[in-house]
């Protein structure tokens, strides 16, 4: 194993090496359009440069100082060990085992290693093990600096990123960018400026947060288990609706080459039948979906759009974990050796893919792979990637069809499916010291029937949810939508999405009034942290999270327009921020951290392997036999409180399920 002996400490450390790899895309091939998984594994993959940049330990074991003519990160204090530099094909990298027990370091991890395991798989790189990848794009974003490679190195290293070389590869094959040195120069830079981010920065990213970001994409790389019956079986049912709504539309004659969503052609049937046009055809347009309910009876061809619409975007789905299935089962058909790039440039891999072949199907199980993006909002929460997003699946059956039906445990077991109990609303009220209501949860009280009891007058000795399930919803809406500054205009919305309430406007502003009053102590936060905010006009601003981490908010300054404005990412764009939007950055980034901590102790307790997770829920497959144990061990974990968040009462719920529902 390549290790390096820090003398002073006598701790044996990992060589650290970072690994960049350049490979071949065009204006139709590229991680622009494809999913990461999809990319390395597609007939036009070419891995034509890899560069290597680190420290590795000296011929005699001791330190080293690296050549004066080189930029080593610090120079002045040189890492324990030999500087090591590399650039070229990977077919003609001579010292593997440099790399072997190595941690090995790469701006964007989740595509590197991905691409190291093809190359492995192709036979290019030999059957070594590292001890590990670490992300410094996710290092980044965890010190709230941009995620790409030139974003981070300006705002953490002052260091301006030249891409244009890169920009210029777009469509040249080896044996073009191998005439000028300029590829080989530019490819071993960004080798260098990640191991640079890594030498300054490292110490300042926790080493749970590390081992949560390697996880992270880890998990997506192993994937999961799909029904494929199912699968195909949903695909057909919502492609038949799909086609019998088009044949609805007056302007579509040829679904191949008409366009279904033409606004052009919409708005002239709306003409000839005198009503308006929606505004927007989003998918998620409020607009366009009470257009819909207010003309779809009288006008088949709306009610047909609306179908459409819908369909089109579950397909869209249903496709994607279909085409990436098929991707993965080819490249285990395919022979080991790498492609020819300028003979594969014609192949592609269609928008909706065919089945897999029997043969294909007999492989192994059929598994979709997937990307969850480490801190991927304010908060540090996870957010979705690369085409699918797993944390925003369609809830129950639509038209026919259930997306979450399609993902199953492998052979032999099931799915231990847990999520925290309403766990934002628990830490605000311990973050005001709302002991009353906190007394009632820790007795068991469901948490919508404790604000109830507490603020809305609720006094029955019978469970609100049986006396009066109405004013339950209401609870319901008030405790998720009212306690982060929503007003009466949006609470109208909230409290219908959230409780299924008609609010009129004046019922919301009522409502919202005596939300306010009644818990004083929720304004009281929203208040302090807005007037704190405010005070740190032309300077930073900084939370402290519970468990010792910060929340940052960089240049805050008043605007011309009277409110108050900062960047939530170093360098980024201004937000607008108050109370409330910084008391719901709190309270998330909180929960994110608990639930964080419940993710790395139940994978390091090895109950099972974690699947996937999806905001404060957890999905894990653990052997049939050992389900029941496996389900008491999960609730073990999360609900035990923290030392940080001492007093909180965290609770969880858990089932046993043979596919993924919720």
């Amino acid at each position: 194993m390549n290790q390096i002996t820090n003398n002073q400490s006598q701790i044996t450390v990992p060589a650290t090496l970072a690994v960049d790899f350049e490979t071949y895309y065009d204006k139709d091939y590229s991680l622009k359009k494809m999913d990461a998984w999809s990319y390395v594994h597609h007939p036009k993959f070419d891995a034509y440069l890899m560069s290597v940049y680190g420290v590795v330990d000296g011929r005699d074991g001791s330190p080293s100082r690296p050549p004066s003519d080189t930029c080593h990160p610090t120079p002045d204090t040189p890492a324990p060990g030999t500087l090591f530099r590399w650039v070229g094909h990977p077919k003609d990298f001579q010292s593997w085992e440099k790399l072997n027990g190595a941690l090995l370091l790469a701006h964007n991890a989740a595509f590197d290693s991905l691409v190291f395991k093809r190359l492995q798989e192709q036979k290019i790189i030999p059957p070594l093990q590292p001890a590990g990848w670490r992300c410094t794009a996710s290092m980044a974003v965890y010190l709230q600096a941009p995620r790409n490679l030139k974003g981070a190195c300006k705002q953490l290293l002052g260091i301006e990123v030249d891409k244009t070389q890169r920009s210029n590869a777009c469509g040249q094959t080896t044996g073009d960018l191998f005439e000028d040195n300029a590829m080989l120069d530019y490819a071993l830079e960004d080798a260098r400026l990640c191991y640079l981010l890594w030498e300054k920065y490292n110490h300042l990213w926790p080493e749970e947060e590390q081992e949560l970001s390697t996880l992270t994409f880890e998990w997506g790389q192993a994937g999961i288990t799909v029904d494929f019956q199912t699968l195909e079986k949903s695909i057909q049912t919502l492609e038949k609706q799909r086609f019998d709504a088009v044949q609805l539309l007056p302007w579509v004659e040829d679904f191949t080459e008409d366009t279904p969503l033409s606004r052009r052609q919409l708005a002239l049937e709306c003409r000839k039948a005198n009503i308006p046009a929606p505004a927007s055809l989003a998918m998620d347009s409020p607009l366009c979906e009470q257009w819909e309910n207010k003309y779809g009876a009288e006008y088949p061809w709306v009610n047909a759009m609306r179908i459409f619409r819908r369909t089109n975007m579950l397909l869209s789905r249903f496709y994607t974990i279909r085409n990436r299935i098929k991707v993965a089962q080819a490249s285990r058909l395919q022979p080991a050796d790498t492609p020819n790039v300028g003979q594969a440039s014609s192949l592609s891999i269609p928008a909706e893919q065919p089945a897999p072949s029997p043969k294909a199907q007999s492989l192994k199980p059929m598994v979709f792979p997937y990307s969850l993006k480490y801190f991927g909002a304010v908060p540090g929460r996870w957010s979705g990637d690369a085409g699918f997003n797993v944390q925003n699946m369609p809830r129950g059956e639509m038209f026919g069809a259930n997306l979450r039906k399609c993902f199953q445990p492998s052979d032999g077991c099931v799915f231990v499916i847990a999520d925290l109990s309403q766990i934002e609303p628990r830490i605000l009220a311990w973050l005001i010291d709302d002991h009353d209501f906190l007394s009632l949860v820790r007795n068991g009280v469901d948490i919508y029937e404790a604000h109830a009891r507490a603020t809305m007058g609720y006094s029955d000795p019978e469970p609100l949810k049986e006396k009066d399930p109405a004013m339950r919803s209401l609870a319901k809406a008030r405790v998720l939508g009212l306690g982060y500054g929503c007003g009466p205009k949006k609470f109208v919305t909230v409290a219908k999405n959230l409780g299924g309430i008609e609010l009129s406007f004046a019922d919301a502003k009522q409502t919202v009034a005596d939300f306010r009053s009644k818990n004083p102590k929720i304004s009281r936060l929203w208040k302090r942290l807005d007037r704190d905010f405010k005070r740190s006009a032309g300077g930073d601003y900084a939370i402290e999270l519970p468990s010792g981490r910060h929340l940052q908010y960089f240049d805050v300054r008043k605007t011309p327009r009277g409110y108050f404005a900062a960047k939530t990412v170093r360098g980024g764009r201004d937000r607008s921020l108050y109370g409330g939007l910084l008391c719901e950055n709190l309270v998330q980034a909180t929960a994110r951290d608990l639930f964080a901590q419940h993710l790395l102790q139940i994978h390091r307790s090895d109950i099972g392997r974690i699947v996937f997770h999806v905001h404060d829920e957890v999905i894990v497959e653990v052997p049939k036999a050992q389900a029941e144990e496996a389900k008491q061990q999960i609730l073990e974990i999360m609900r035990t409180t923290p030392d940080w968040l001492s007093g909180c009462p965290v609770d969880a719920e858990a089932g046993i399920f043979t596919h993924y529902t919720k």
